[in-house]
């Protein structure tokens, strides 16, 4: 066992009850995960980053604990430290007991399926009652210049889709729709990845280190890359939670095909600098989206109905 790790466990109360710790492997992110089950009974779950990230990570602490004010059904926040002999900071979570929804979603019934996608928009909407710090800029000015910066490094790439100048075209034409939107929180990685699953029913949300502040119709954009080749009941289940069964405006949708076209340009870049032999995947995925979206000259995409 890595010394850092043996520290931990002789000096965090907590952690002096493990009977058993095993590395979480699943995921994307950076830091070190690792369930660690108690002699008393339960579990949970121990991250690790580098000490140069214990703001960053303290700040998703702190969220954690705010989205429990909101009753977001998420892993709950029980100790926050930082190491700095160790050159480490740690959180320790609370374990939510399931599954991953996009394994599991494929075997429930289609009722199922859209039930446990209405829980999980219900916390999506609580979710976005926490609002921006004042210190963060206005929602627009951050995104259309991320947007800029990827569309730059696309036409300098070798990578590229048909219909790319006209989906541009349609961005463009709509980006001032974006100005005075929203400036509240994102878990900017709310999909079926990230969902658990507990006999059949959603138990929780999980992994806010990708948190963002912005505009709450960005969080949908995951429903399009990766929710739906998992479940459409889902996907329709999720929307339906989120506006609590009312008619969805056209103005969400104007939104939703924004912020989804301008996703293809940046997953694209994203994909080829950090996983290029999953770049193949993505151009699929892509092609579908564009599909769907007849090049996003359709309102609402072909997989979407409305749940009454």
């Amino acid at each position: 066992m890595e010394e850092w790790l043996l520290t931990l466990q002789q000096t965090v109360p907590l952690l002096q009850q493990a009977e058993r710790v095993v590395e979480i492997r699943k995921g994307l992110s950076t830091d070190r995960k690792y369930r660690v089950d108690l002699a008393e009974g339960g579990s949970v779950v121990l991250r690790m980053a580098r000490y140069e990230q214990a703001e960053q990570k303290e700040k998703e602490f702190a969220v954690l604990q705010s989205m429990q004010s909101f009753g977001v059904r998420a892993s709950k926040p029980l100790d926050f430290g930082v190491r700095k002999q160790l050159g480490i900071c740690y959180m320790i979570v609370s374990y939510i007991e399931g599954e991953e929804a996009r394994e599991v979603l494929p075997t429930l019934t289609d009722s199922e399926q859209q039930e446990i996608g209405f829980q999980a928009g219900r916390d999506l909407a609580r979710m976005h009652q926490l609002a921006a710090p004042a210190t963060i800029s206005a929602w627009a000015s951050r995104c259309v210049e991320k947007h800029r910066r990827y569309v730059e490094a696309y036409r300098s790439s070798a990578v590229q889709f048909k219909d790319d100048e006209r989906i541009l075209a349609f961005i463009e034409r709509h980006l001032s729709e974006l100005a005075g939107r929203p400036n509240g929180f994102l878990h900017d990685d709310f999909h079926v990845g990230n969902l658990i699953v507990h006999n059949h029913s959603y138990a929780a949300v999980i992994d806010f280190n990708r948190y963002d502040w912005g505009d709450p119709v960005h969080e949908f954009v995951k429903l399009a890359f990766y929710s739906k080749e998992a479940s459409i009941p889902f996907c329709n289940g999720q929307l339906a939670g989120y506006w609590n069964q009312q008619e969805i405006p056209d103005s969400f949708w104007t939104l939703y095909n924004v912020y989804t076209a301008m996703a293809i340009f940046s997953s694209l870049i994203w994909t080829e600098r950090t996983i290029p032999e999953l770049l193949p995947d993505m151009m699929k995925r892509i092609e579908t989206i564009v599909e769907e979206h007849d090049a996003f000259t359709r309102l609402i995409p072909r997989w979407y109905s409305w749940i009454k």
